[in-house]
C-alpha cells in the first residue's frame, strides 16, 4: 500500500473541493458548501495562504485531506492550530489515512510549537475513539453559530 500525505497547493483545488463535497455529502451538509474551485485556490495562493491543507494518496488517488487555520487563544496568549476538516473517503478508511492524515498535522503544529484544537460531533463516537487512541483530550461542549442575517442590529 503506497500511501503518501502531502501539503496542498493552489493547484490541488479542484481535488480539495471534490473531496469537501464529499465530507458535506457523508454529513448531509452540502447546501452549506460555497466555496469553489476558484476561491480555494485564491485562499491557497494568497500570502500568508487563509489556510493549510494536506492530501492524502492511496496508490496515486486522493482519499482524504485534513484543513486547518492558524487562531490566536485569548486565554493561553498564543497560536494554535485550528482543524477544520478531516475527511477519508469511504473506500479508503481502515487503511491508516486518517491517522496518517492527524500525524502529518502534528508535525505541523509541532514544527511551530503548537497545540492543535478541534470539534468533533457529540454522537460520531468512532471519531472520538480515534482521537484519544492518537492522544487528544475530548472537552464537553457545544457549537455555536450565528449567521450574520440572524445578528440583531442597532
Amino acid at each position: 500500500m503506497d500511501l503518501v500525505v502531502r501539503p496542498a497547493s493552489a493547484a490541488d483545488a479542484g481535488v480539495l473541493h471534490r473531496l469537501m463535497l464529499g465530507l458535506a455529502e457523508h454529513e448531509g451538509l452540502t447546501a452549506f458548501v460555497s466555496v469553489t474551485p476558484a476561491s480555494l485556490g485564491e485562499a491557497l495562493s494568497a500570502s500568508p495562504p487563509r489556510a493549510a491543507f494536506l492530501i492524502a494518496e492511496l496508490e496515486g488517488r486522493p482519499v482524504g485531506y485534513a484543513s486547518w487555520t492558524r487562531c490566536y487563544s485569548i486565554w493561553r496568549g498564543q497560536d494554535y492550530l485550528n482543524l477544520d476538516d478531516l475527511f477519508v473517503v469511504n473506500e479508503a478508511r481502515g487503511a491508516g489515512v486518517g491517522e496518517a492524515l492527524m500525524r502529518a498535522f502534528a508535525n505541523e503544529a509541532g514544527r511551530d510549537g503548537l497545540s492543535g484544537r478541534w470539534e468533533v460531533a457529540s454522537d460520531n463516537h468512532a471519531a472520538q475513539r480515534f482521537y484519544i487512541r492518537l492522544g487528544a483530550e475530548l472537552e464537553g461542549k457545544f457549537i455555536a453559530r450565528w449567521n450574520t442575517s440572524a445578528m440583531p442590529r442597532d
